[in-house]
């Protein structure tokens, strides 16, 4: 199990800014790893990360989120000491979600929704470990991504999906420090 605080940088696609329509997340991260050996592990990821929502607007409130599910490989180099430091990569998929509330229009809710290939993160941490099967500790993520797709949800009805044109699209990036707790069964 992790949380993290992320902070995004970079483009949704043009000039649009994650920050400006995302925001920072808390995002609580759930890691199932197989060890192939002491070292070494192959695993899965999924995080869910609450999100500010849209800056800068005042009469409507916004929330977000930001999905990320992907495997990793992380190479422990002295699982066994008491300061155990560790690196990982892997590559996944992101959705991010704005929803916009509208209370002078009777609570109305549209939603916008970011969708695209997280190509590439890598991590690093140190666990301590406090018993042979837990270990917690600082970490820190950096992610590449770049959303390909939105879908719309405006007062209820669906837009269909579209795929951002190539030349508006524009790569963004996570950095997401956090708290480690894991688990060795």
């Amino acid at each position: 199990m992790r949380g993290a605080y992320g902070i995004p940088l970079g483009n949704i696609f043009d000039d649009n800014k994650v920050s400006t329509f995302v925001g920072n997340t808390v995002a609580p991260q759930v890691d199932l790893a197989y060890f192939l050996r002491r070292q070494l592990s192959l695993g899965a990821y999924f995080q869910y990360g609450f999100a500010e929502g849209v800056q800068g607007i005042v009469s409507n409130e916004t929330s977000g989120r930001v999905l990320r599910f992907g495997f990793d490989v992380d190479y422990h180099f002295a699982p066994e000491a008491f300061v155990a430091p560790w690196v990982g990569v892997g590559m996944g998929y992101e959705i991010a979600s704005v929803d916009f509330r509208f209370p002078q229009a009777g609570e109305s809710i549209s939603t916008v929704e970011y969708k695209g290939l997280e190509w590439g993160h890598a991590h690093f941490g140190v666990d301590f470990q406090l018993t042979r099967s837990v270990a917690v500790g600082p970490y820190v993520t950096a992610t590449l991504g770049q959303y390909t797709k939105y879908d719309a949800l405006l007062g209820g009805i669906l837009l269909p999906g579209e795929d951002f044109p190539g030349d508006s699209r524009a790569f963004h990036f996570w950095i997401q420090p956090g708290v480690r707790v894991q688990f060795r069964l």
